[in-house]
């Protein structure tokens, strides 16, 4: 009898011994999930102060409503969903890297980050040059900004361009016009002139009778001064962003002529030093601003022009119908010699043109009717 009663008793422990074994077994699958921040919660809390050099003005919209707006969205959105903190320290107006220098001086590492046009260090970017050229529909800035941008992302040719730095995105000025110290009513009075110009606009600019002279546009308002240049062409934000409405009287409407590109860029050991929670807010920043920032030029293009008339008495010529076709009979010849000359040197400009042409086409149709 008490034999058979340690049996049952072994019997009975051993079945509450499984039985508390199988609650704590299943404990685990009780915990919570882990949270939306991907994981940000088990990194080592780290923080980063970002050199941003930049040729635009410390004034100019550019930086203050979009440059440090898109800065304001990294820092708050790090600090909000990732253990890390980030801030920038400004450079605006060439102070740490001239306008040429800054796409070369972020890749060396001389600054973090660094907003500039590609085209201003002539023969480096020959592709992204294509969309610098005439005879798209470029209704405004924001209609290029997007085309550029969705462009680069497509053409694994356009990001070579751009392998020593790791891109952010780009923007484009949208149309631009002959900005004059003397009236420029037809086409004639655009001869012997000499003109600051950038880029693909350069080759509009000699097609059409002046002299295209290159320089960045922090240095325009000198040459504008001294008589260096009778001229630029450009978006009309500049008359007031770069003060040009003081050294300058005329406004001629020529979108049909000008297109430039900008672009955000980091330095590649910076933007690896980022875990993937804080890389994946950039990329989320950067594709949102691609929108803001092309809203911004549109919006500022048409104050700038207000501004020259109102406070500075500036004089706006239209061209009429037959005066705006000789124009652009002049230029044009000048995509389809760019097309050949770039793929006489073995690049794809055909393709890239076509791209152009057509992301053109589609997001004017998008955004084509912004600020009108």
């Amino acid at each position: 009898m008490q034999r058979k009663l340690i049996t049952v008793l072994l019997l009975l422990f051993v079945a509450a011994s499984l039985l508390l074994g199988g609650c704590v077994a299943k404990q685990p699958a009780q915990t919570a999930p882990p949270p939306a921040g991907g994981g940000a919660e088990e990194e080592t809390p780290k923080s980063w102060t970002l050199q941003f050099a930049t040729f635009w003005p410390a004034v100019d919209f550019q930086v203050e409503q979009g440059h440090k707006a898109w800065a304001k969205e990294i820092s708050d959105r790090v600090a909000a969903e990732t253990p890390h903190s980030i801030s920038f320290e400004w450079h605006p107006q060439g102070s740490l890297l001239g306008a040429t220098e800054i796409y070369n001086g972020v890749a060396a590492g001389v600054a973090d980050i660094g907003t500039t046009c590609p085209n201003y260090t002539m023969g480096m970017f020959p592709l992204t040059l294509g969309l610098e050229l005439p005879g798209y529909r470029n209704d405004n800035a924001l209609v290029a900004s997007v085309t550029m941008h969705e462009a680069w992302k497509a053409s694994p040719e356009l990001q070579n361009e751009y392998k020593d730095v790791e891109v952010m995105f780009f923007w484009a000025t949208g149309p631009g016009d002959f900005i004059t110290k003397t009236p420029v009513r037809k086409l004639e009075d655009l001869a012997g002139q000499q003109i600051r110009s950038a880029g693909g606009t350069a080759l509009a600019v000699a097609a059409l009778g002046a002299t295209p002279v290159a320089m960045p546009m922090g240095e325009a308002y000198n040459a504008l001064q001294s008589g260096i240049v009778s001229g630029i062409l450009g978006p009309t934000d500049i008359l007031k962003g770069f003060k040009l409405a003081d050294v300058t009287k005329y406004i001629t409407k020529t979108p049909f002529v000008y297109n430039v590109i900008f672009v955000k860029v980091m330095n590649k050991e910076t933007w690896n030093s980022f875990p993937p929670s804080v890389q994946k807010i950039f990329r989320e920043v950067n594709e949102k601003y691609v929108i803001e920032y092309g809203k911004l030029r549109t919006d500022h293009t048409i104050l700038g022009q207000q501004f020259a008339i109102e406070t500075r008495g500036h004089e706006v010529f239209e061209l009429d119908e037959a005066e705006r076709e000789r124009w652009i009979e002049k230029i044009l010849p000048i995509p389809q010699k760019w097309v050949e000359d770039t793929a006489a040197k073995g690049l794809p400009a055909r393709k890239i043109f076509d791209l152009f042409h057509a992301l053109d086409a589609r997001y004017s149709e998008m955004y084509g009717n912004y600020g009108k």
